[in-house]
């Protein structure tokens, strides 16, 4: 998967030294779980999921996950260890992959989440956003505004803008915004950078 490569190529370009990742609302990730690997070599990864036919299919293949509520303390108490936490809930309705969400909509809530993981948990790693691909500067600037009234040491150092040029069966296309990946962080500067497809563009 193209996005998930880019995700990858910029995890190891800025948090090299991560030894610890963790995916909320995983879903199927055997892409993520692959790429992160095979980039930075013996990290540890942990899914989490709330439906249990999603966390038994990706342990079926071997990749450590668990069950939970996203917006439920307890369960995200044990990811506090991760350098860094991908947080991607569901962008379409009934995640049917083509009826997408505005930034608002999106169900868990990206400023719930990151309420509860940075203000009311502290964390101290970078939280990444994977967003609808309709989010614009004023989502995230709104977002920014929510998180620096909780902790003024977390910033924003990246918005990327992931892009796919193969579709989903396989067939070359014109490159298609896929997500809008927001990347706070209490370890990276508060920079806005903003990346097209995996390499640095311009800053905001």
């Amino acid at each position: 998967m193209q996005t998930v490569a880019q995700r990858g190529r910029l995890l190891r370009e800025l948090l090299p030294q991560t030894h610890a990742i963790g995916e909320i609302c995983c879903g199927d990730c055997a892409a993520q779980w692959q790429q992160y690997r095979q980039v930075l070599p013996g990290v540890q990864y942990t899914g989490l999921d709330i439906h249990p036919a999603i966390v038994a299919a990706n342990r079926a293949r071997g990749i450590p996950c668990v069950q939970g509520d996203a917006l439920d303390g307890e369960a995200i108490r044990p990811f506090l260890a991760c350098d860094i936490l991908f947080f991607g809930p569901p962008l379409s309705v009934d995640c049917d992959g083509h009826t997408l969400l505005d930034f608002h909509a999106v169900t868990p809530g990206f400023a719930p989440f990151a309420r509860l993981l940075l203000a009311d948990l502290h964390y101290q790693g970078t939280l990444v956003c994977i967003a609808p691909r309709g989010t614009n500067l004023g989502d995230a600037r709104q977002l920014y505004e929510q998180i620096r009234s909780w902790r003024d040491d977390v910033g924003l150092h990246l918005i990327h803008y992931s892009y796919a040029t193969i579709t989903g069966d396989g067939q070359a296309t014109e490159p298609r915004l896929k997500y809008v990946e927001l990347w706070f962080s209490s370890q990276l500067d508060d920079s806005w950078r903003v990346y097209h497809d995996g390499l640095a563009a311009h800053e905001a």
